[in-house]
């Protein structure tokens, strides 16, 4: 197995750190403190701004035309951008105050994906979403736990619902956006943590997020093969995106949330923002078609 180490590139500490994206059209990392309401760009030259929520911001996804990005909130998405800040939502998911919006991506075809969780995460409270143009969410699976990390590859669909400790694969129609389940492709094993966000790259391979396993973990789908760790200095970490001039950096947060006080002070950079150049590059963020 690889190993490859992950530097800092913010300390500015997220108590959930989530939302990793590259926007390519900005070339400038994004990301979010989901229970901070904030929404964090960072240029290649290291100007970091925050962009105060008023309500939580949990996923980010490009527009097409690269001026706007889509923001998971607390009951539905909203548009954001530098100058006009986060808009009012455009649709709402799920009125129960209990319930929030939680990890989402654009599929090849431009439909966002989007799944929520309870808090606390109650098994089965959670639903994933499709939203379609400016049409109406249609829930694809319902009955999840904690709705996370979604990629597309080729005809496939990889999802993880953390709870399950799985990546399980769909079979996706790119022209209809219809899922249907073919197997189990990766299986985390006890002591690795949970799975959590994820990024494929270039070669087909899934690297996720591991809560609770200090690390970005490669895994290769077609054999649930482990073939690489990213050590992180964190215990809780969130999610995971390819980006940087070359698509060969990944970005990776973390969280400070449900850390006690002795391990925030064994973990001092639990929350920060941290970066790694690797040998192989990831695929660009498809973009919501509006």
């Amino acid at each position: 197995m690889k190993q490859y180490q992950a530097t800092v590139l913010s300390t500015l500490s997220s108590e959930l750190g989530e939302g990793a994206f590259w926007w390519q059209e900005q070339q400038c990392w994004c990301w979010v403190d989901i229970l901070g309401k904030c929404i964090y760009t960072r240029t290649m030259d290291g100007h970091q701004t925050c962009y105060e929520a008023d309500r939580y911001v949990t996923m980010l996804v490009p527009e097409e035309g690269g001026k706007r990005l889509l923001v998971g909130t607390h009951d539905g998405i909203a548009f954001f951008s530098p100058a006009e800040g986060l808009g009012k939502d455009i649709t709402v998911l799920d009125t129960r105050s209990n319930v929030r919006c939680n990890d989402g991506r654009c599929d090849p075809a431009g439909r966002l994906w989007i799944g929520t969780m309870q808090m606390p995460a109650d098994k089965g409270t959670g639903n994933l979403y499709c939203i379609t143009g400016k049409g109406a969410p249609v829930c694809k699976l319902a009955g999840v736990t904690i709705s996370n990390g979604l990629v597309w590859i080729d005809d496939r669909m990889y999802y993880i619902d953390t709870d399950t400790r799985q990546v399980r694969e769909f079979e996706y129609n790119q022209a209809t956006g219809d899922i249907r389940f073919s197997r189990v492709a990766v299986t985390i094993p006890d002591g690795y943590g949970w799975p959590d966000g994820m990024a494929a790259d270039a070669e087909g391979n899934l690297w996720i997020a591991h809560w609770g396993g200090f690390g970005v973990y490669c895994w290769n789908p077609q054999t649930g093969e482990l073939l690489a760790k990213i050590d992180v200095p964190a215990p809780n970490v969130s999610n995971c995106a390819f980006g940087g001039p070359g698509l060969d950096e990944l970005l990776i947060t973390t969280a400070r949330e449900h850390l006690s006080p002795e391990q925030i002070a064994a973990h001092p950079l639990s929350g920060s923002v941290f970066t790694v150049k690797l040998p192989v590059k990831g695929l660009l963020a498809s973009s919501f078609k509006y």
